[in-house]
C-alpha cells in the first residue's frame, strides 16, 4: 500500500479475455456484445504513455456531442514538427480541419508510396476555412461516443481505427457521423510505444523530464530511483548516491544508469539507458542503446544503436551494432560482430531458419516472419530495426527504396534530423531581414521581430556556444596555439546571427562594377540594426567572427569582400581598433581572411604606433 500510486487505490480494473478476437475491430465488437460499455468512453491503444488529464477531454467531447448530435469520435493529436526525432512513421498523419476542428480529411502518410497528398476539391468549396496540418502526430488516444461500437457492428470491414476513420469520412452522409480533433500543446504529452524507434523516443523524453510528473525519480519508478550526481559529471548524467563505481570517462550526452549496476572506470556511455544489476567492463563503449537487467558486458565490447535483453552476456571484444536486438539469455562469443539482426537464445523452429543462423551456443539469428514466402522480408525488417536510432546522420532514403518496401512499410521522407533552435532562429532572422530589405520596412520593426524570435527559441544574449562560431580550422588553430580565450568567452548568439544574416544577403547582389556600391546601400539600410547589435567590445568580436565565417564559407565572393566589410564597419564606428587587432591576432595566416585584411590591419598598427609616439613626445 505504501508503494502504490494514488490512482491505483481507487481504480477498478476488469480484464476481458476473448480468444476469437483477431483485430482491433473484433475487440470492439466483442465489447459491444458483452454490454460492458454503454456511454462515452476513452480508447487507449496499447503502449500509450501520457501525462495529460483525460477528464477534461471527455467533458469537451460530451459538450461537442451536444452541439453536434452526429459526433462519433474525437481524435487526440500532439503538435510535433515535421522531421522531429520523436515522430514515428506509424504516427505521421496529414489532416484537414474545419474552423471548429472537425476532421474533413485524414491520411496516414506512411501507408502509400505516393509522396503527394491529394485532398478533394469539395472540401475547400464546402468549407470557408480549412486548416491543413502535417505538424502533428497520432497519440493513439481517442474519445469515443456510444455510437462507435454499433458502427463497428454494422461495418465488418472496419478492422482498425484507421479503417473506421476512413469509412466515416467517405460515407459521412450515409452513416450520419462526424469526427473531431483535439491537438495537445505545451507541456501536455502523449505517445504510444509500438516499435523500437518510439520506445527510444519515449524513453529519452521520460529521462529528460518532458513527461513530468512521470520521471525516473518519481514514486512510480521507486525501484529505479535516481538523483542528480554531486560529483564532477555532466549535468545530464544521472546516478544514485549509492552507485558502486563512479565513472571517470563519460561522454556528456544523456545517459542514465540504474543504482545497482556496476560500470568500470574506463567505460564510455553515450545516450543510453542501463537497467538494474548490469555489469559493464573496462573500455566498453555503449552508445544509443538500451541494456536490460542482469546483463554482463565484458571488456572492450561495443554496443551501439541496439537493444540488449535481460540476462545476456556479451563477451570480450564483441560488437553489437546498427539496430540489433538481443533476446533474453543470449550469449555473444568473443570478438563476434552482430549487426542489424534479431538474436534469440534458442534455436528457431521457423521454416525460414538456416544452418548459418547459429551464432553461438546460446545465440541464434531469428528470421523476420515464418509466414513470408522468401527471405526478402528479413532484409526489410533489419532496415526498419536500424531506425532505432535517430542520431545517425544517414537518411533513410540511402538504404531503402520504394520497391523494397510494401505499402505498409514506406516511411515519410520526414525522418531527417531536426534543426536545433539556433539554426531555426538563424533561418528566421535571414527571412525577416531579407523581407524587410525587399519591402523597405522600418528597421525598428525588424529588430522587434528578431527579438521576438530570440525569445521564442530561448536564445540567450550571453551563451557560451563555442562550436557555433568557430570553423573547424579556427578550432584546430586554437588548440594548436595557446591563445587567450578571454576575448571570445562570451559570444552572443543573437549578435552573431543577425550580422551574419545581413552579410549573407550580399550573395544575391548583382556582380560587376556596381557590386560594392549596392553592398554599401544594403549596409546603410541596416544601420539601425547594426547600431542595435554592435554596442560592446564582445559584440564587436561577434561581428568580426561573423565576417570571418562568411568570408571563409566557400561562396564565390570577391577578393576584396572581406576588406570592404571590415573597413566599412570601422569607418562607420561600429568596430574599434582594439577589437579588430585582438580579433586579427587569432586569424590563421594561411586563411583567405588573413590575406585580405592583413594590409588594413598593418595600417591600423602603424597608425596606433604613430599616435603612441606623438603622445610620448608631448
Amino acid at each position: 500500500m505504501e508503494e502504490a500510486v494514488g490512482w491505483t487505490l481507487s481504480m477498478k480494473v476488469h480484464l476481458i479475455v476473448s480468444e476469437s478476437c483477431r483485430s482491433f475491430g473484433d475487440c470492439l465488437r466483442d465489447l459491444d456484445a458483452k454490454g460492458h460499455i454503454r456511454g462515452d468512453f476513452i480508447l487507449l491503444e496499447p503502449g500509450v504513455v501520457s501525462n495529460i488529464s483525460l477528464l477534461p477531454l471527455l467533458k469537451r467531447h460530451s459538450a461537442q456531442c451536444k452541439a453536434d448530435k452526429g459526433t462519433a469520435m474525437t481524435l487526440v493529436f500532439q503538435e510535433c514538427g515535421s522531421g522531429h526525432k520523436s515522430l514515428s512513421p506509424e504516427d505521421e498523419v496529414c489532416v484537414a480541419l474545419s474552423q471548429k476542428n472537425r476532421v474533413l480529411f485524414h491520411k496516414k502518410t506512411k501507408r502509400s508510396n505516393d509522396k503527394r497528398v491529394d485532398i478533394p476539391l469539395e472540401i475547400f468549396l464546402e468549407n470557408p476555412v480549412v486548416s491543413i496540418r502535417h505538424d502533428i502526430r497520432d497519440t493513439h488516444i481517442t474519445i469515443c461516443s456510444s455510437s462507435v461500437l454499433p458502427l463497428f457492428i454494422d461495418n465488418f470491414d472496419f478492422q482498425t481505427k484507421d479503417d473506421f476513420v476512413r469509412g466515416l469520412l467517405i460515407n459521412e452522409d450515409i452513416l450520419g457521423s462526424t469526427i473531431y480533433s483535439h491537438i495537445l500543446k505545451g507541456s501536455n504529452y502523449a505517445a504510444s510505444v509500438h516499435n523500437w524507434r518510439s520506445y527510444q523516443s519515449i524513453s529519452m523524453k521520460l529521462k529528460d523530464y518532458w513527461i513530468y510528473p512521470l520521471t525516473p525519480s518519481s514514486k512510480r519508478y521507486k525501484q529505479h530511483k535516481y538523483v542528480q550526481s554531486k560529483c564532477s559529471l555532466p549535468a545530464n548524467i544521472m546516478l544514485r548516491k549509492t552507485f558502486e563505481h563512479i565513472m571517470s570517462r563519460l561522454v556528456p550526452n544523456e545517459s542514465i544508469v540504474s543504482p545497482t549496476s556496476k560500470v568500470a572506470l574506463s567505460a564510455i556511455l553515450c545516450r543510453c539507458i542501463v537497467g538494474p544489476n548490469v555489469v559493464i567492463g573496462e573500455k566498453v563503449t555503449i552508445q544509443d542503446a538500451f541494456i536490460f537487467e542482469n546483463t554482463h558486458i565484458e571488456d572492450s565490447a561495443i554496443v551501439s544503436l541496439s537493444v540488449i535483453g535481460s540476462d545476456c552476456l556479451i563477451k570480450k571484444g564483441a560488437k553489437v551494432t546498427v539496430g540489433s536486438v538481443l533476446g533474453k539469455g543470449v550469449v555473444i562469443n568473443e570478438n563476434s560482430l552482430i549487426e542489424n539482426i534479431l538474436v534469440q537464445a534458442t534455436e528457431s523452429e521457423h521454416d525460414l531458419a538456416q544452418p548459418e543462423d547459429k551464432l553461438g551456443d546460446a545465440a541464434y539469428r531469428l528470421r523476420a516472419d515464418e509466414d513470408e514466402e522468401d527471405l526478402e522480408m528479413d532484409k526489410i525488417l533489419a532496415k526498419r530495426l536500424s531506425r532505432l536510432h535517430f542520431y545517425d546522420a544517414t537518411s533513410d532514403t540511402e538504404y531503402e527504396t520504394e520497391e523494397e518496401l510494401s505499402d505498409s512499410d514506406v516511411l515519410s521522407r520526414s525522418d531527417s534530423p531536426p534543426l536545433d533552435d539556433t539554426k531555426v532562429f538563424f533561418t528566421e532572422v535571414i527571412d525577416s531581414l531579407a523581407r524587410g530589405f525587399e519591402d523597405k520596412l522600418l528597421c525598428d520593426n525588424l529588430i522587434l521581430e528578431v527579438n521576438s524570435s530570440r525569445y521564442a527559441y530561448n536564445i540567450t544574449l550571453e551563451e557560451v556556444s563555442f562550436y557555433v562560431y568557430f570553423t573547424e580550422k579556427m578550432l584546430l588553430q586554437l588548440m594548436r596555439k595557446s591563445v587567450s580565450m578571454q576575448f571570445f568567452l562570451q559570444p552572443s548568439l543573437v549578435n552573431y546571427y543577425v550580422i551574419k544574416a545581413i552579410l549573407i544577403m550580399s550573395y544575391k547582389l548583382p556582380t560587376g562594377g556596381q557590386y560594392f556600391s549596392k553592398f554599401a546601400q544594403l549596409l546603410n539600410y541596416f544601420t539601425p540594426v547594426l547600431k542595435n547589435y554592435i554596442k560592446s567590445q564582445s559584440s564587436m568580436g561577434d561581428c568580426l567572427q561573423a565576417v570571418e565565417d562568411v568570408a571563409e564559407s566557400g561562396e564565390p565572393l570577391s577578393d576584396k569582400w572581406a576588406i570592404f566589410v571590415v573597413k566599412y564597419l570601422y569607418e562607420k564606428d561600429y568596430l574599434s581598433e582594439d577589437a579588430i587587432l585582438k580579433w586579427f591576432a587569432n586569424v590563421s595566416p594561411e586563411s583567405k581572411m588573413w590575406s585580405q585584411v592583413n594590409r588594413f590591419v598593418e595600417w591600423l598598427q602603424e597608425a596606433e604606433e604613430e599616435d603612441s609616439s606623438e603622445e610620448e613626445s608631448e
